[in-house]
């Protein structure tokens, strides 16, 4: 059972994960969305543009009933026409190209923000693995995808039943009616049943959309082991981390032995306590502790302290005080001053009576 329940995906994406699959271009977008954009674009562009795009034509139209057909094939004339249809299709072509292309940003900036990923380019080569190609096929992907495309084709033919039953009378009329009348008929179904088959579409995109966060939220789940794998390759491996923290201990407590052979004295407890504290007038504002310990520590430094003829001094206020309140290598606080200076007195005094006796 807890194996089981280990390979349950129970645990919420990390930050770290999502971030981690946004930099390989994994991100939750839905291409109904994109669709519905592009096709709002070019039918937008296709109600605005509309008469400039008819004007083109009919010039296009009217250009070719004048040409002489028995001078295109000289190739000066055969140029001049596949010049002149290719700009004609470029001036019509264009208004809904950019549009297309300005939505499709759009929707992209709207869906996952501004995502550069170079790892979308690499090649995969399972991609072109036959055995993972087949896989994909009947995958559950796939199978959504492939419902998701009945639902919308059925949406069409259904809105497109709709529109063109509640005006078939009027179609049928407009049948009989000039051509002007007819085109502005024609023009009118053609807009109602685009708006009407963009709206379906859109509700579509939305439910799409929705379908998509929740199954990319869905995919990126982790399993408790899964979680704390994370955990240690982003923080490191606790147990390693210990080892490093203890060894930069001992790094740590070995220079500070070595700072106790430049003490001008050792203030302690007598026995639980130990502080070195060192004065240099010319290169110091204040006394400074330049080690302190307690239990075994305090004993490693008095030791130290008779190797090398440093004075031990019994202070049991002024040690508790130095050892709770000045971290190694800081300065000693004004408050305690006078006694400090009292202790560094009687060594210094202390120190040269010796020097008089040799």
């Amino acid at each position: 059972m807890a194996d089981e329940n280990d390979d349950e995906k129970t645990e919420e994406p990390s930050q770290y994960k999502i971030d981690e699959s946004r930099k390989k271009g994994d991100v939750a977008s839905s291409k109904e969305l994109s669709s519905v954009l592009l096709l709002s674009g070019s039918l937008l562009t296709l109600i605005i543009c509309g008469v400039f795009i008819y004007e083109q034509f009919t010039e296009y139209i009217d250009w070719m009933y004048r040409l002489d057909f028995k001078m295109i094939y000289t190739k000066e004339k055969f140029a001049d026409v596949i010049a002149q249809t290719m700009w004609t299709l470029v001036k019509c072509l264009a208004p809904s190209f950019g549009a297309s292309v300005c939505l499709g940003v759009l929707s992209q900036f709207i869906q996952i923000g501004f995502l550069y990923s170079p790892e979308i380019l690499n090649a995969d080569i399972e991609r072109i693995n036959p055995l993972k190609g087949f896989g994909r096929i009947f995958s559950k992907k796939s199978l959504v995808e492939a419902v998701k495309g009945v639902f919308k084709f059925t949406v069409v033919i259904a809105i497109t039943y709709s529109v063109m039953k509640d005006n078939i009378g009027s179609f049928l009329g407009f049948l009989h009616s000039d051509a002007g009348q007819s085109l502005m008929f024609g023009k009118y179904l053609m807009v109602k049943l685009g708006f009407s088959i963009l709206l379906g579409l859109g509700v579509v995109a939305l439910a799409d959309f929705g379908w998509e966060k929740w199954s990319y939220r869905q995919k990126m789940m982790m399993t408790k082991q899964e979680a704390k794998e994370e955990a240690k390759e982003k923080d490191g491996n606790p147990e390693v981390k210990s080892k490093i923290r203890q060894i930069q201990r001992q790094m740590a407590q070995k220079r500070m032995m070595d700072d106790v052979k430049k003490a001008d004295v050792i203030v302690t407890n007598p026995t639980h306590i130990s502080v070195a504290l060192k004065y240099d007038g010319e290169t110091m504002v204040a006394p400074a502790v330049m080690a302190k310990g307690a239990d075994h520590l305090a004993l490693r430094i008095r030791e130290i302290a008779k190797e090398n003829d440093i004075p031990i001094v019994e202070n049991i206020m002024l040690a508790r005080t130095l050892y709770k309140t000045v971290k190694v290598g800081h300065g000693v606080p004004r408050t305690l001053y006078k006694a400090v200076a009292e202790i560094l007195s009687f060594v210094y005094k202390l120190k040269r009576k010796q020097k008089a006796l040799k």
